[in-house]
């Protein structure tokens, strides 16, 4: 019998390569599943608040605003508390927060 080499051609190579770069890239995404589970979980079981600062609403209103307009003031921001209530979010009110990140505060829209 006469010995036979195997030769590699770059298409044996191209191919070794593709193999390696799946099974990579399939090891990091479970890798990354299931480092992100107990993230995910935690997220999922922990109800997001929001603040509500009134003391800012009513600074935000013009000095000579009318009762009616502080009362529709007033209504909307209470309207706007429900609205995230039914959502999910923890309503507080500013004035009894005593510390919170700048991004959870609601702030009144400038007019």
């Amino acid at each position: 019998m006469a010995n036979k080499s195997i030769s590699f051609t770059p298409l044996c190579f191209l191919a070794a390569g593709l193999i390696a770069f799946i099974t990579g890239l399939a090891g990091g995404a479970l890798a990354v599943n299931q480092l992100m589970k107990a993230p995910l979980q935690q997220l999922s079981l922990t109800t997001p608040a929001l603040v509500l600062d009134r003391t800012r609403l009513i600074r935000a209103l013009p000095p000579n605003a009318t009762k009616e307009q502080m009362a529709t003031a007033v209504e909307d921001w209470q309207r706007l508390s429900k609205r995230l209530s039914n959502a999910g979010f923890i309503v507080l009110d500013g004035a009894a927060v005593l510390t919170a990140p700048e991004d959870t505060y609601v702030r009144p829209e400038e007019h």
